[in-house]
């Protein structure tokens, strides 16, 4: 039984077409936000396209996460319905003396937002592609040949496959990540990243 949730998670993205409902890609949509009100989750909209002109042409989706999935279904079993349907989870790892230049490279290669860093099967930290523009700003001389374990988030807030679909929601909600590693301690495995538009692939 489907235990209701009052949480939405929003995207914005392009449209196929003009006046379709589907997207060209789910992994082109933008997370937005994730709101416990419907009115909330279309204020949070509308406020953004004011401000940006470019979502002029763009189009928000809610999602009621309630609608989309079992909120008790454990991870592992997501990650298992991804697999089955040939998806994929983000699953990037890094050395921390790997350079940031390699790292945007990396990402870029994989389409993908983060990645771990990981010494010895230990979960040291994570790289963003926000830590990595952060880095960039500082305007460091040589900072693209700088080691990622300087500009790394070193405390890294991560769940192991065990947690549950909606403590995992809650997590990235309140602690304001895009991003949650899925990496058990004990056995040091590292199972990959998950993130809001993982939530829409097993739909």
């Amino acid at each position: 039984m489907k235990q209701k949730q009052n949480l939405y998670l929003v995207f914005g993205g392009n449209l196929e077409k003009i006046g379709l409902e589907n997207f060209s890609n789910v992994k082109s949509l933008e997370y937005v936000g994730i709101y416990e009100s419907l009115k909330e989750a279309k204020k949070a909209w509308k406020s953004k396209s004011i401000k940006n002109i470019d979502y002029a042409h763009k189009k928000f989706k809610l999602v009621p996460l309630f609608n989309v999935f079992d909120p008790t279904e454990k991870i592992i079993d997501y990650i298992e319905k991804l697999y089955l349907k040939k998806i994929k989870i983000d699953k990037i790892i890094f050395n921390p003396d790997e350079t940031i230049i390699s790292a945007s490279k990396k990402l870029k290669k994989f389409n993908a937002g983060a990645g771990v860093v990981i010494e010895n099967k230990k979960l040291l930290g994570i790289i963003t592609e926000r830590d990595i523009i952060s880095a960039i700003a500082t305007k460091r001389e040589n900072i693209l040949e700088t080691k990622l374990k300087i500009f790394m988030t070193k405390k890294v807030i991560s769940i192991n496959i065990n947690y549950s679909l909606i403590q995992a929601i809650e997590i990235l909600k309140s602690s304001g990540f895009r991003h949650l590693p899925i990496y058990d301690d004990k056995k040091f495995k590292f199972y990959g990243i998950i993130s809001y538009k993982d939530f829409l692939l097993g739909t």
